[in-house]
């Protein structure tokens, strides 16, 4: 089971939303099947290059570790095992605030991210956003 389209345009949709009422202007949020793989991805005209792919690093992140890459900022503070686990992964390893599993009835369906703010204002909005969707974003 994987996040249906649709509701992963209202992720996209909310998070944009909520984003510019904070201001933000740059962003990009990506939303993934339970395999990591993207199954929308959007970006605001003024990002650059690297905001899909941040955004994508920090979902595939959460996926990876079955919770969201705002705890494993925490969890991960040396320089030495995030550069081995990035290098382990072929570079898709992001432990940078702003992406998290995304369950429904306590199934994994996939995971969200966004990317353009500080990592703490992306963790809350892509949670809001998942949330207005009718999922559960997990901790």
């Amino acid at each position: 089971m994987s996040v249906k389209l649709g509701t992963a345009q209202e992720i996209a949709r909310v998070a944009f939303a909520e984003g510019e009422k904070q201001g933000l202007m740059v962003m990009s949020v990506v939303v993934t099947d339970p395999g990591g793989h993207v199954r929308l991805a959007m970006r605001s005209d003024a990002q650059g290059i690297f905001g899909v792919d941040t955004a994508l690093g920090k979902a595939r992140t959460a996926l990876g570790f079955n919770r969201s890459s705002w705890l494993l900022s925490k969890t991960f503070v040396d320089p030495c095992g995030v550069a081995s686990l990035n290098g382990a992964t072929g570079g898709a390893f992001l432990p940078l605030g702003g992406g998290v599993v995304i369950q429904h009835d306590g199934v994994t369906v996939g995971a969200a991210a966004i990317s353009g703010g500080m990592p703490e204002v992306d963790d809350t909005l892509i949670r809001q956003a998942v949330e207005a969707a009718g999922l559960t974003a997990l901790p």
